[in-house]
């Protein structure tokens, strides 16, 4: 599966100026450090033990299996794999941008160079997806496209429901509603710190 070109990572290490003059005082700058993966979407920081979610992204739940062209795979331990994979035995630097409802971070989140949420939107692993309420990353929704457009994933089995629809079948009460924008906009992201700060650490992660 390819992931999105150079250019585009390039993109996304821009920092926003809208994000950050709106960014809340509690926020960390900065984490930095070594994690436990907990689900698809989020990880503790094995440090601080701080709980952190990707922002702007979606997996299937651990349950869920899918079908493609008449194999069957398990899609949510695939997505939770793929994430031990990317941050196993890896520093994971994250650039938080608020908090959900329980007050989880929110989180621009890279391996390296890697923006874990579009590389794995980009290999069909999971799901463009905002929250109401919560910090909007449009820019996602172009990478799925395309992922979609070649059967990536979770795009190569049809009849795999959405997470928010499988929960929702299982009577799951969702306490936040979806908001996928028609048009698109500019990636609201912000640039990880380069080099290791220990009075950061110290403070916020890893």
């Amino acid at each position: 599966m390819k992931a999105p070109s150079r250019l585009l990572f390039a993109l996304l290490l821009l920092p926003s100026p809208s994000v950050a003059q709106t960014r809340s005082t509690d926020l960390p700058r900065q984490m930095y450090g070594r994690v436990q993966v907990v689900d698809s979407t989020t990880f503790k920081f094995i440090r601080n033990k701080q709980l952190v979610r990707l922002a702007g992204y979606e997996a299937p739940r651990i349950r869920q299996t899918a079908n493609s062209n008449g194999v069957c795979w398990p899609a949510g331990e695939v997505s939770r794999a793929w994430m031990v994979l990317r941050t196993l035995g890896r520093d994971v630097n994250c650039a938080p941008i608020g908090r959900d409802r329980n007050k989880i971070l929110i989180a621009h989140c890279f391996v390296g160079e890697t923006n874990l949420a579009a590389t794995a939107i980009s290999e069909g692993i999971g799901y463009a997806f905002n929250y109401r309420d919560e910090p909007q990353v449009p820019a996602y929704f172009d990478i799925e496209r395309k992922a979609r457009g070649l059967g990536y994933g979770v795009w190569s089995s049809p009849d795999l429901p959405t997470p928010w629809l499988y929960s929702a079948s299982l009577g799951e009460t969702v306490t936040r509603d979806s908001e996928r924008p028609d048009t698109l906009a500019g990636l609201p992201l912000l640039s990880p710190v380069a080099n290791k700060i220990d009075d950061v650490n110290d403070a916020h992660g890893g």
